[in-house]
Parts: C-alpha cells; sequence; structure tokens
C-alpha cells in the first residue's frame, strides 16, 4: 500500500500544462461517449482482426531501420483540433481533471508528434495526416517532453492505409505495459479495449514504475520476444486477449474502420 500513496503523491505534484486561459481558442466539447453502450455490442458480431492493415510498433526492430515519417524534434500541442474531414480520432477524458495524450510515430519514441490536453469529463477531436501510423498514451509533460522514450503504459495503436482508400485500423495494446483502461471504436459498432480498473491487486512481479514516479502493470513482452508471464496472465485474467493485445500471440484485438474515424474513450489511469 505505501507504494500505491507514493504513486499518487508523485502523480499529483507532476507538472500539468497551465488550464487554458479565458481568451483561449479551446473548442467546446464534443458529446462524451456512453461505454456501456459502446460494450453492448457483443464480441460474437465484431469484426476483428489478428492484425489486419495495421502497422505496429515492433519492439524487437532497430528504431534505426528504415523510417517512412522524420521524427519530431518539437511536438505540437493541441487543445482540439478543427474537424475538416480527414482521418482523426475523438478523445473523451472520462477522469476529473486535466489529462495530456500524446500521438507517437512509430519508431520515434523520444519526442512526440502532437499533444492535447483535455478537461474533465471532456471530448475533443485530433486530426492526424494521411498514412499516420503510430500510437496514443496517457502521461504528464515532465516525463513524457523530457526528451526520453516513455513505452511504458497502455497504447492505443492506430494506422491508416492509404493503399486501401484510407481505411483505418486499431487495437489497445498491453504488451508494453498497463496503466490504465482505453476503449476504442468505429461508426458501425466494432469496439475493443476496456475500462475497469485493473491496476491493484495484481501478484508480485506484475509491477513496474514509470519515470514519474506511477506503479502500473508491467510490460508482458522483452525486447528479445521473450515473455513476462505474471504480467501477461494478470492481464488476459483481468480483461482477456479477445479484447487487447496482451502479447503477440493471443487474440484477434484489431478493429477497422472504412471512414477514417475512430473514437476513444479513456477512463482515469495512472499517468
Amino acid at each position: 500500500m505505501v507504494r500505491y500513496a507514493l504513486s499518487l503523491l508523485v502523480g499529483a505534484v507532476a507538472a500539468l500544462p497551465a488550464a487554458p486561459g479565458l481568451n483561449s481558442q479551446v473548442p467546446p466539447s464534443l458529446p462524451n461517449a456512453d461505454p456501456a453502450a459502446v460494450m453492448s455490442v457483443p464480441q460474437s458480431s465484431v469484426k476483428s482482426y489478428q492484425t489486419g492493415g495495421l502497422v505496429r510498433y515492433n519492439v524487437t526492430e532497430s528504431s534505426e531501420l528504415s523510417k517512412r515519417w522524420d521524427c519530431s524534434t518539437s511536438p505540437i500541442l493541441t487543445w482540439g483540433d478543427t474537424d475538416t474531414g480527414g482521418p482523426g480520432i475523438t478523445i473523451d477524458n472520462d477522469a476529473d481533471d486535466w489529462r495530456g495524450f500524446y500521438f507517437y510515430y512509430n519508431s520515434c519514441d523520444s519526442v512526440p508528434w502532437k499533444y492535447i490536453w483535455i478537461a474533465a469529463k471532456s471530448t475533443q477531436f485530433v486530426s492526424v495526416p494521411t498514412g499516420w501510423q503510430g500510437r496514443v498514451q496517457r502521461g504528464v509533460d515532465a516525463t513524457m517532453l523530457d526528451g526520453q522514450p516513455q513505452l511504458l503504459g497502455s497504447w492505443l495503436e492506430i494506422s491508416w492505409d492509404t493503399a486501401t482508400g484510407n481505411t483505418g485500423w486499431a487495437d489497445v495494446s498491453l504488451i508494453r505495459g498497463n496503466d490504465g483502461g482505453i476503449l476504442v471504436w468505429n461508426e458501425n459498432g466494432d469496439w475493443k479495449g476496456f475500462t475497469q480498473w485493473v491496476l491493484d491487486g495484481a501478484p508480485e512481479g506484475a509491477y513496474d514504475m514509470k519515470n514519474d514516479g506511477q506503479w502500473v502493470i508491467k510490460y508482458t513482452e522483452n525486447s528479445d520476444g521473450s515473455i513476462n508471464t505474471i504480467p501477461r496472465d494478470w492481464d488476459i485474467q483481468e480483461i482477456g486477449s479477445e479484447y487487447v493485445y496482451v502479447d503477440d500471440a493471443h487474440g484477434s484485438p484489431v478493429i477497422s474502420t472504412p471512414n477514417q474515424r475512430f473514437s476513444t474513450f479513456w477512463p482515469d489511469g495512472r499517468a
């Protein structure tokens, strides 16, 4: 219990950006999601893929191998993007305070491409370029913008396949850790992810500490592809491999969208 109390204290003092002033251009919140309604669609009715057209981050691949994107040296801050009809996602922050969400292009781990801070119980749209491939993580500026890779935590993996008319692909991956739930769905009602709290009660050996002092569930695969069975089995027990990537061998946790859009819901986690 001491370690959880400590993590809460460290998290409370982690640097958050100042809330936008009265003259800011923060867009009004979009409608909030109804996660219970989204998850009422049975998985037997969800069109799922083991990988599909998703272009994923490979933990065993050198980040210096051929890149299709020039990694950012300075991230873009947005409070919410204008929807011009291109690819993007909505992010519903269900926490009781502002939360930060960070977009990383595959193999560009030191500096996020874009990040957004969203008010409590609010939803904003974030646009991405055609063909974008990467992930979204929750976090705080003090660590996510310090120029070092921050891989530990839950990942929303997304990519757009320009070869098939900008079809989108998405999943929730816990392979690099689990710092809280993420729910993702398309306009057809296909969904993956989870919203339940699973960060307490795991067995010894299931935890690791984020750089900001928060205790979260440990990564399930090492850089050589070997499996950490304790956190992997906890994620399977508490969530299930049909909903998330627990490793690269289980389940079909990927969904697609034909209209370039995904919606996401983020219950509070350990940022």
